[in-house]
């Protein structure tokens, strides 16, 4: 019997994904790395420390201990963050689903960014929240999610994640999860290994009303 809905929060919830690309290019650009919105997209979900290491790696550079420290706050500096608003429907949607399931947040997020996220828009919204700086081992690891289900105190089947990003996906799959997939930035092909994929937001908000029924 399901009783929680685990949500990733870029791409799923809020409209974020271009802004928080487009703040990672203008960081990676002021230390000569050029990188595109894509090479974001496909990292989505990843903790700050993994994500700059897998650029670095990309392009064959290897990061200083400043870069892991100091690249996380320069990109929270430039994130246009006023620009980050809700999909359309998606509070309606928690609110109701609230009356029916315990409810939890799981991103790679910094927990600075996360709690601006939630003061404004989703307060008293989640029982559970785990962010990017929670946990040393983050998505595609499965330590987020097992984590999420441990404060849950619930079993894998009694839970299902929404996502977005591959790495969010391998990372529900490998705790053991039910994942349902949103292609809201990236192409269907990219997150197939989802159990379940769905093209647009207006296909995630008809899915999760039909959870209540």
């Amino acid at each position: 019997m399901l009783k929680a809905i685990i949500f990733d929060v870029d791409g799923v919830l809020v409209d974020s994904m271009r802004f928080q690309a487009d703040a990672w290019v203008k960081t990676f650009k002021e230390i000569g790395i050029t990188i595109t919105r894509e090479d974001i997209y496909e990292l989505e979900g990843s903790n700050n420390r993994r994500l700059i290491k897998s650029i670095f790696e990309k392009v064959g550079r290897e990061p200083e201990p400043w870069h892991l420290d100091q690249l996380p706050e320069r990109k929270r500096e430039v994130l246009e963050f006023d620009q980050i608003k809700p999909f359309e429907g998606i509070l309606d949607c928690l609110k109701e689903l609230k009356r029916h399931f315990k409810l939890a947040m799981v991103s790679g997020s910094h927990v600075d960014t996360i709690n601006k996220i939630i003061d404004k828009y989703f307060s008293n919204c989640f029982e559970v929240i785990i962010t990017g700086s929670d946990l040393e081992y983050g998505k595609p690891d499965p330590d987020p999610y097992l984590k999420a289900l441990e404060m849950l105190d619930l079993t894998k089947n009694e839970c299902v994640v929404i996502e977005n990003a591959p790495l969010g996906i391998t990372a529900a799959k490998r705790a053991g999860l039910y994942c349902v997939a949103v292609a809201s930035m990236l192409e269907p092909k990219k997150i197939e290994h989802a159990d379940l994929v769905l093209e647009d937001h207006a296909s995630l908000l008809d899915y999760l009303k039909s959870l209540i029924t």
